[in-house]
Parts: C-alpha cells; sequence; structure tokens
C-alpha cells in the first residue's frame, strides 16, 4: 500500500513538473535542458534494459525477482532515480519557472525517500542487499583519487 502510494505520488509530480508553464529562455538553457533530458532518457532505458524482468515502479521487488547488481546496478543502486533527478533538472531549466523549481524539489525529496524505503525492504527480503548498499553508492558514482 506505501509503496503505490509512493509511485502514485510520483507520478503526479512528474506530470504537474511537465505541465508547468514555461517562460522565455535562452538558446543556453535550452540546449543544456535538452542534454540533460536526452541524458535522462538514456539512462531510464539502460536501467530498464538491466533490471529486466525485475522492473517494477513499486519500491517493493517483484514476486520471484532476484537482486539486480550487474550493468549500470554494479555503479548504482538507483539509476532510475538518477534519472529522474536529470529529467527533473532538464524540466527547470527548460521552464525557468518557479513553480518547476518547487514541484522538482518535492520531486527529488521523494525520490530520495523513495529509495531509502526501498533499501530497507532489499535488505529484509534479500539479506546480501546490505553489503551491495554499502559499497554501491546510491545516485551519484564514486569518484576515487590515485
Amino acid at each position: 500500500m506505501k509503496g503505490k502510494l509512493l509511485v502514485t505520488v510520483q507520478f503526479v509530480l512528474l506530470g504537474v513538473l511537465a505541465t508547468t508553464p514555461s517562460v522565455n529562455r535562452s538558446s543556453g538553457a535550452a540546449l543544456a535542458a535538452i542534454i540533460l533530458i536526452l541524458a535522462a532518457v538514456a539512462l531510464l532505458l539502460k536501467s530498464f534494459r538491466d533490471l529486466g524482468d525485475a522492473l517494477t515502479p513499486l519500491p517493493e521487488s517483484k514476486e520471484g525477482a532476484s537482486l539486480v547488481t550487474s550493468g549500470i546496478y554494479k555503479y548504482l543502486r538507483h539509476p532510475i532515480y538518477l534519472a529522474l533527478f536529470l529529467l527533473a533538472a532538464g524540466l527547470v531549466l527548460w521552464k525557468q519557472s518557479w513553480q518547476s523549481i518547487a514541484v522538482s524539489i518535492l520531486l527529488i525529496g521523494l525520490l530520495i525517500y523513495k529509495s531509502r524505503y526501498e533499501d530497507s525492504l532489499l535488505k529484509i527480503k534479500f539479506p546480501e542487499s546490505a553489503n551491495y548498499q554499502n559499497s554501491t553508492p546510491a545516485f551519484f558514482l564514486k569518484i576515487r583519487r590515485g
């Protein structure tokens, strides 16, 4: 029930963000927005492909699914959420409105909460998930120095 509520709010926020009014934008902002949106779509497609049959919008994993730690998931635990962050940033640049900024902040907060909830559920279902979560960043690649 909680997972369905989180997904519903997520899609409502995405819909509101997509339909907020735009203001005049510079060509530089438009180009940056397009690049971010295309990067988000590419990351979404890669993440969907790597999840395969385990793909679900819910934070609860599918019955019979295994823990996916390969492909993009070798480097990030929540690449779909990162893609949605990039999409939100692209839409903020495209729309350049206070409404889009406010909705994006709400969306990002929701996705961070949802990712933590999902991680807690995965630890229960897959005990090996604890090691994976400790060694793999949630959203952003670790930069390793020398």
